[in-house]
């Protein structure tokens, strides 16, 4: 027998959030195709266990749980791998004008800075940083997700913020510092 109200549910949330879903389970797996594999399992999962859903709560975060833990079963069956959750993500600091190819590759420059910062942050603070910026996820949602403490998360987003501030002010003190010296 066909549950229509949870198909459609679920529909619902695939049509809006699937891109979101993809680049989420690439950030952790690293390989497009397989970040596809992971959200369809999700899904899977999602409708077959949508009767264990609590109403009340984000589907949107229950669906993004169940393909993170998904994707981390994915990294757990294969050796030892480092996960950087940034990984093809940019953090879009600037408009530019695209007819002016300095503005450009300004703008490229400060993307490469903010992309090596990011790898130097703890995965902890990927995931965190990753759910909120580019899931568009509060952190009651979050907190769903990660099973977490909502002050825990908004700790862990602080000193992430501040590690990245770091690291992006060193960076720049070493880029004008080596200009100088040449």
């Amino acid at each position: 027998m066909r549950n229509t109200n949870k198909e459609l549910a679920l529909e619902e949330l695939v049509k809006h959030e699937y891109p979101s879903l993809v680049r989420t389970a690439q950030s952790y797996v690293k390989d497009a195709m397989t970040a596809e594999d992971m959200v369809q399992e999700a899904l899977l999962k999602a409708y077959e266990k949508f009767d264990s859903f609590q109403t009340g709560n984000s589907l949107r975060a229950w669906l993004f749980r169940i393909m993170i833990n998904k994707c981390k079963d994915h990294l757990r069956s294969y050796t030892q791998r480092k996960v950087t959750p940034w990984e093809d993500q940019w953090i879009h600091a600037a408009q530019v004008d695209p007819h002016n190819p300095l503005d450009i590759m300004i703008q490229q420059e400060d993307y490469d800075d903010i992309h090596q910062a990011i790898d130097l942050l703890k995965p902890d603070y990927h995931e965190a940083l990753h759910l909120y910026y580019f899931n568009d996820l509060s952190v009651k949602q979050m907190s769903m997700v990660l099973h977490m403490n909502e002050n825990t998360l908004k700790t862990r987003m602080k000193r992430a913020r501040d590690h990245l501030g770091e690291e992006l002010v060193q960076h720049k003190e070493n880029v004008h510092f080596s200009s100088i010296a040449t």
